[in-house]
Protein backbone atom coordinates (compact mmCIF):
# COMPACT_ATOMS: atom_id res chain seq x y z
CA UNK A 1 0.00 0.00 0.00
CA UNK A 2 1.21 3.48 -0.80
CA UNK A 3 0.06 6.84 0.45
CA UNK A 4 -2.19 8.69 -1.97
CA UNK A 5 -0.97 11.90 -3.58
CA UNK A 6 -2.41 15.03 -2.03
CA UNK A 7 -2.92 18.48 -3.53
CA UNK A 8 0.47 19.43 -2.06
CA UNK A 9 3.08 17.09 -3.48
CA UNK A 10 5.62 17.48 -0.66
CA UNK A 11 5.09 18.96 2.79
CA UNK A 12 7.94 21.08 4.13
CA UNK A 13 8.58 23.06 7.32
CA UNK A 14 7.51 20.11 9.41
CA UNK A 15 7.78 19.96 13.17
CA UNK A 16 8.34 16.41 14.37
CA UNK A 17 9.14 15.69 18.03
CA UNK A 18 12.34 13.66 18.53
CA UNK A 19 11.64 9.95 18.73
CA UNK A 20 8.50 10.16 16.58
CA UNK A 21 7.73 9.00 13.04
CA UNK A 22 5.34 11.13 11.01
CA UNK A 23 3.22 8.89 8.80
CA UNK A 24 0.68 9.56 6.11
CA UNK A 25 -2.79 8.82 7.45
CA UNK A 26 -3.21 6.37 4.57
CA UNK A 27 -0.95 3.97 6.46
CA UNK A 28 -2.88 4.05 9.73
CA UNK A 29 -3.92 0.56 10.82
CA UNK A 30 -1.65 -1.25 8.36
CA UNK A 31 0.73 -4.05 9.30
CA UNK A 32 3.75 -1.84 8.61
CA UNK A 33 2.71 0.96 10.96
CA UNK A 34 1.48 -1.51 13.57
CA UNK A 35 4.97 -3.02 13.67
CA UNK A 36 6.66 0.40 13.70
CA UNK A 37 4.48 1.55 16.60
CA UNK A 38 5.91 -1.27 18.72
CA UNK A 39 9.33 0.35 18.36
CA UNK A 40 8.61 4.09 18.24
CA UNK A 41 5.79 6.60 18.50
CA UNK A 42 3.84 7.35 15.33
CA UNK A 43 2.04 10.56 14.42
CA UNK A 44 -0.31 10.92 11.44
CA UNK A 45 -0.98 13.61 8.86
CA UNK A 46 -3.31 13.91 5.88
CA UNK A 47 -1.04 16.39 4.12
CA UNK A 48 2.23 14.63 3.33
CA UNK A 49 1.57 14.53 -0.40
CA UNK A 50 3.60 11.89 -2.22
CA UNK A 51 5.67 11.07 0.88
CA UNK A 52 4.75 8.08 3.03
CA UNK A 53 6.89 8.72 6.13
CA UNK A 54 9.11 11.35 7.72
CA UNK A 55 11.61 9.96 10.26
CA UNK A 56 12.70 13.56 10.81
CA UNK A 57 11.76 17.00 9.57
CA UNK A 58 14.36 16.89 6.80
CA UNK A 59 14.09 13.28 5.61
CA UNK A 60 11.34 11.72 3.52
CA UNK A 61 10.56 8.07 2.81
CA UNK A 62 8.62 6.69 -0.13
CA UNK A 63 7.77 3.04 0.40
CA UNK A 64 7.33 0.68 -2.55
CA UNK A 65 5.81 -2.64 -1.58
CA UNK A 66 6.07 -5.99 -3.29
CA UNK A 67 2.52 -5.50 -4.59
CA UNK A 68 3.45 -2.08 -6.00
CA UNK A 69 6.41 -3.54 -7.89
CA UNK A 70 4.39 -6.43 -9.27
CA UNK A 71 1.45 -4.30 -10.34
CA UNK A 72 3.57 -1.64 -12.05
CA UNK A 73 1.45 1.03 -10.40
CA UNK A 74 1.89 4.74 -9.93
CA UNK A 75 4.81 4.58 -7.50
CA UNK A 76 7.27 5.87 -10.12
CA UNK A 77 5.14 8.96 -10.66
CA UNK A 78 5.18 9.63 -6.92
CA UNK A 79 8.97 9.39 -6.83
CA UNK A 80 9.30 11.70 -9.82
CA UNK A 81 6.93 14.23 -8.24
CA UNK A 82 9.02 14.19 -5.09
CA UNK A 83 12.20 14.79 -7.09
CA UNK A 84 10.58 17.58 -9.10
CA UNK A 85 9.41 19.32 -5.93
CA UNK A 86 13.05 20.43 -5.52
CA UNK A 87 12.89 20.63 -1.75
CA UNK A 88 15.75 20.36 0.72
CA UNK A 89 14.27 17.10 2.02
CA UNK A 90 16.52 14.08 1.72
CA UNK A 91 14.58 11.43 -0.13
CA UNK A 92 15.01 7.70 0.39
CA UNK A 93 13.05 5.04 -1.46
CA UNK A 94 12.50 1.88 0.58
CA UNK A 95 11.42 -1.01 -1.63
CA UNK A 96 10.65 -4.68 -1.11
CA UNK A 97 13.13 -6.91 -2.90
CA UNK A 98 11.80 -10.45 -2.84
CA UNK A 99 12.23 -13.52 -5.06
CA UNK A 100 9.15 -12.29 -6.96
CA UNK A 101 10.39 -8.73 -7.51
CA UNK A 102 14.01 -9.21 -8.58
CA UNK A 103 13.53 -7.79 -12.08
CA UNK A 104 11.18 -4.88 -11.26
CA UNK A 105 13.35 -3.97 -8.28
CA UNK A 106 16.43 -3.88 -10.51
CA UNK A 107 14.60 -1.59 -12.94
CA UNK A 108 13.46 0.65 -10.09
CA UNK A 109 16.96 0.77 -8.63
CA UNK A 110 18.44 2.00 -11.90
CA UNK A 111 15.63 4.52 -12.33
CA UNK A 112 15.99 5.91 -8.81
CA UNK A 113 19.79 6.02 -8.81
CA UNK A 114 20.69 6.86 -12.40
CA UNK A 115 17.85 9.15 -13.40
CA UNK A 116 16.75 10.74 -10.14
CA UNK A 117 19.92 10.58 -8.02
CA UNK A 118 18.06 9.34 -4.95
CA UNK A 119 18.91 6.57 -2.51
CA UNK A 120 17.07 3.26 -2.49
CA UNK A 121 17.17 0.72 0.32
CA UNK A 122 16.05 -2.87 -0.32
CA UNK A 123 14.09 -4.71 2.36
CA UNK A 124 12.85 -8.28 2.18
CA UNK A 125 9.81 -8.09 4.41
CA UNK A 126 7.38 -5.65 5.99
CA UNK A 127 8.98 -6.46 9.33
CA UNK A 128 12.41 -5.48 8.01
CA UNK A 129 10.97 -2.23 6.65
CA UNK A 130 9.46 -1.45 10.05
CA UNK A 131 12.78 -2.09 11.77
CA UNK A 132 14.59 0.18 9.31
CA UNK A 133 12.16 3.07 9.81
CA UNK A 134 12.27 2.70 13.58
CA UNK A 135 16.07 2.71 13.44
CA UNK A 136 16.04 5.95 11.46
CA UNK A 137 13.86 7.57 14.10
CA UNK A 138 16.04 6.35 16.97
CA UNK A 139 19.24 7.58 15.33
CA UNK A 140 17.71 10.99 14.74
CA UNK A 141 16.60 11.26 18.34
CA UNK A 142 19.97 10.17 19.75
CA UNK A 143 22.42 12.22 17.75
CA UNK A 144 20.21 15.15 16.75
CA UNK A 145 21.32 14.84 13.14
CA UNK A 146 20.07 12.51 10.45
CA UNK A 147 22.79 9.92 9.80
CA UNK A 148 21.10 9.00 6.53
CA UNK A 149 22.39 12.11 4.76
CA UNK A 150 25.55 11.87 2.75
CA UNK A 151 27.68 14.95 2.38
CA UNK A 152 29.68 14.74 -0.85
CA UNK A 153 33.32 13.79 -0.33
CA UNK A 154 32.70 12.93 3.35
CA UNK A 155 32.77 9.19 3.87
CA UNK A 156 31.99 9.14 7.59
CA UNK A 157 28.64 10.84 7.05
CA UNK A 158 27.66 8.57 4.16
CA UNK A 159 23.94 8.22 3.75
CA UNK A 160 22.91 4.75 4.89
CA UNK A 161 20.46 4.45 2.01
CA UNK A 162 23.04 5.44 -0.59
CA UNK A 163 25.60 3.09 0.93
CA UNK A 164 23.08 0.24 1.02
CA UNK A 165 22.34 0.80 -2.66
CA UNK A 166 26.01 0.85 -3.59
CA UNK A 167 26.81 -2.32 -1.65
CA UNK A 168 23.97 -4.10 -3.47
CA UNK A 169 26.24 -4.22 -6.53
CA UNK A 170 27.58 -7.79 -6.85
CA UNK A 171 31.21 -7.94 -5.77
CA UNK A 172 31.21 -4.43 -4.31
CA UNK A 173 31.74 -4.52 -0.56
CA UNK A 174 31.27 -1.67 1.87
CA UNK A 175 34.92 -0.56 1.71
CA UNK A 176 34.95 -0.12 -2.07
CA UNK A 177 31.45 1.34 -2.05
CA UNK A 178 32.69 4.04 0.32
CA UNK A 179 35.70 4.65 -1.93
CA UNK A 180 33.42 5.22 -4.91
CA UNK A 181 31.08 7.47 -2.96
CA UNK A 182 34.00 9.49 -1.65
CA UNK A 183 35.49 9.88 -5.12
CA UNK A 184 32.34 10.56 -7.16
CA UNK A 185 30.15 12.19 -4.49
CA UNK A 186 26.83 10.60 -5.46
CA UNK A 187 25.23 7.45 -6.82
CA UNK A 188 24.11 9.37 -9.88
CA UNK A 189 27.72 10.11 -10.82
CA UNK A 190 28.79 6.53 -10.09
CA UNK A 191 25.98 5.16 -12.24
CA UNK A 192 26.94 7.38 -15.16
CA UNK A 193 30.72 7.03 -14.87
CA UNK A 194 32.70 5.27 -17.57
CA UNK A 195 34.20 1.90 -16.79
CA UNK A 196 37.65 3.45 -17.08
CA UNK A 197 36.86 6.11 -14.47
CA UNK A 198 35.45 3.49 -12.13
CA UNK A 199 38.54 1.34 -12.60
CA UNK A 200 40.79 4.19 -11.51
CA UNK A 201 39.16 3.95 -8.07
CA UNK A 202 38.34 0.27 -7.50
CA UNK A 203 40.24 -1.66 -10.18
CA UNK A 204 39.16 -3.28 -13.43
CA UNK A 205 37.27 -6.30 -12.10
CA UNK A 206 35.10 -4.38 -9.63
CA UNK A 207 34.63 -1.54 -12.11
CA UNK A 208 33.26 -4.02 -14.64
CA UNK A 209 30.73 -5.32 -12.09
CA UNK A 210 29.62 -1.82 -11.14
CA UNK A 211 29.28 -0.69 -14.75
CA UNK A 212 27.36 -3.84 -15.74
CA UNK A 213 25.04 -3.46 -12.75
CA UNK A 214 23.94 0.07 -13.58
CA UNK A 215 23.78 -0.45 -17.32
CA UNK A 216 21.81 -3.68 -17.28
CA UNK A 217 24.52 -5.92 -18.71
CA UNK A 218 24.54 -9.60 -17.70
CA UNK A 219 21.66 -9.10 -15.26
Amino acid sequence: MSALSQSTQVQTNLTIPPGHLLSSSAWQGTQLVTLISKETKVLYSDGLGVVDFHPSADAAIIFVSEADLLSGGSFKRRIVKFRQANTSLRGIVVAQKTPHTQEPFSDLQKFVCMELDLAIVPVKTISEAAQLLAQMVRCEAKVNINPFCMKPKTVNSADAGILATATAVPGLGEKRARQLLEHFGSLHKIANATQENLASVVGNSTASSVYDFFHGIHL
